[in-house]
């Protein structure tokens, strides 16, 4: 009887461990950090706290021309050798990742640009953070004093962190071949800025918008007439035969249209907006805008 009894004790301690050691597998699944590898900042001296938020494209058109500015202030720097400035605008994580200082500065950032003009075609944030990043995509255009060595660069694009609390900036030249895949899988980390730049939006009228529309259109026919064709719309391009027609009556185009407005209607087809303009020299021109820089021509 007494081994019996023995049995049965052990018996049950075993099935207590037995479940013992199962409580403990489940609760080593439940509580068990996720093996995902931990977020890779872009510098190890970055804050490791991230800030999750979905990116999107950027469809306010005041903090639009206020980022686009801030390139472009960038780049007026430069032009004028001012070294203060730049050091003052360029993030300093970005500066010390390339030991930047006022000697290598225009070594690593370039300075040959001549007159320059940044066009932002896209941007895209992370909304409601306390810290925003706003990655641009557009195009510099360069050209000498003299007016005679114009080039095009697309693709150039940038990082522009906000802090919202300080309302400064700070900037960073990118490599984006694609830039919303960029952006998504950049590591968005809290930031505190202090000393930069203060952010600025920028208000820009209908009819300033479209001038600016215009005025693009009208440099490419002379200085890149293969942009100018990309922007007209298909059945504008029907009127041609190939690009080639359109590039030999460029010139002819760009002597007949002027970028000064005279009137201008719209309505909305969708997300479309259709103006109808007239400029200064009396061409009707129709203008569709799908967002921000997003437009074609029709005439």
């Amino acid at each position: 009887m007494e081994n019996k009894a023995q049995k049965k004790v052990l018996i049950v301690v075993a099935i207590l461990l037995i479940v013992i050691a199962v409580l403990a597998y489940v609760l080593s699944i439940v509580t068990k950090p996720e093996e995902n590898h931990p977020p890779v900042t872009n510098d190890p001296n970055e804050p490791s706290e991230m800030i999750r938020d979905d990116i999107t494209l950027l469809e306010e058109e005041p903090i639009f021309f206020g980022v686009q500015k801030i390139i472009n202030d960038y780049y007026n720097f430069i032009f004028e050798k001012n070294t203060s400035e730049l050091l003052k605008i360029l993030d300093p994580e970005y500066v010390s990742r390339y030991q930047i200082n006022g000697s290598n500065l225009y070594e690593i950032i370039g300075s040959d640009y001549g007159i320059t003009s940044y066009v932002a075609k896209n941007i895209y944030y992370n909304p409601n953070s306390s810290v925003t990043y706003y990655f641009v995509d557009g195009y510099l255009t360069t050209n000498s004093v003299m007016g005679d060595e114009y080039e095009f660069h697309d693709s150039v694009s940038f990082l522009i962190i906000v802090d919202e609390s300080t309302n400064q900036y700070v900037l960073r030249p990118i490599q984006a071949t694609n830039l919303l895949d960029y952006a998504n899988s950049y590591d968005i980390v809290d930031r505190n800025i202090e000393k930069g730049n203060s952010f600025q939006t920028i208000r820009v009228t209908e009819e300033n918008k479209l001038s600016t529309y215009l005025n693009e259109f009208i440099t490419f026919l002379i200085y890149n007439p293969r942009e100018a064709y990309r922007l007209l719309d298909e059945d504008t391009q029907q009127n041609y035969q190939s690009y080639g027609d359109f590039e030999q009556s460029a010139y002819q185009l760009y002597e007949s249209l002027s970028s000064r407005i005279f009137s201008y209607s719209s309505n909305e087809d969708g997300d479309v907006v259709i103006y109808d303009v007239v400029d200064d020299k009396q061409n009707k021109i129709i203008i569709y805008e799908y967002g921000i820089m997003n437009y074609r021509i029709s005439f």
